[in-house]
């Protein structure tokens, strides 16, 4: 079935209805205003558009009372299909504050890889600066590892990959260092 195929919405054809019933209305007021009355058929027309007209008030006040009905149900749908995304919007909230505080952690662990890659690319470090570096790789290595075990927790799948990676290089970075120095 294509769009144009479905029925209207049920408002719409109230509306359609309504819309109808009015021209319809305004049709036999103008026709009963010029119909003159100098004959007896003239009269009779007259008379049963009269009647007609009368009876349209009733049938648009019914199709008003069901219009105004099916607003109070269009009402009731907007209010089911925004309730859900209120709870939503919080949730989605939440999970970008807790990925921006991840993001921040792992800016941190970059920075400060950043300053232990500048001092090992000094001219010779002593070995008291590469033991100092040393000792600095393996805390970006812990951060780093908290990092991918809160990331992975918190369901940050890329974020913990990327973690993950991190502190495995910081690792063999240290070890390396660690062999080079002894």
């Amino acid at each position: 079935m294509t769009k144009g195929d479905r029925d209207p919405p049920e408002l719409v054809r109230i509306a359609l209805e309504l819309e109808e019933g009015l021209a319809r209305l305004e049709t036999l007021s103008k026709a009963t205003q010029k119909t003159r009355l100098d004959s007896e058929k003239n009269i009779a027309r007259a008379l049963k558009e009269l009647g007609e007209a009368l009876e349209l008030p009733e049938r648009l006040a019914r199709g008003l009372v069901a219009f105004g009905a099916e607003l109070g149900r269009m009402q009731k749908r907007q209010q089911a299909a925004l309730e859900p995304l209120a709870a939503r919007a919080s949730e989605i909230q939440a999970r970008r504050l807790k990925l921006d505080e991840h993001v921040q952690a792992f800016a941190e662990l970059g920075r400060a890889t950043t300053e232990a890659t500048v001092a090992l690319q000094a001219e010779r470090p002593s070995s008291e600066a590469i033991a100092t570096l040393v000792a600095g790789l393996a805390t970006i290595a812990d951060g780093a590892k908290r990092l991918f075990d809160a990331a992975r927790t918190d369901d940050f799948p890329d974020l913990a990959r990327e973690a993950d990676a991190l502190a495995k290089r910081i690792t063999h970075l240290r070890r390396r260092l660690d062999t080079t120095s002894n």
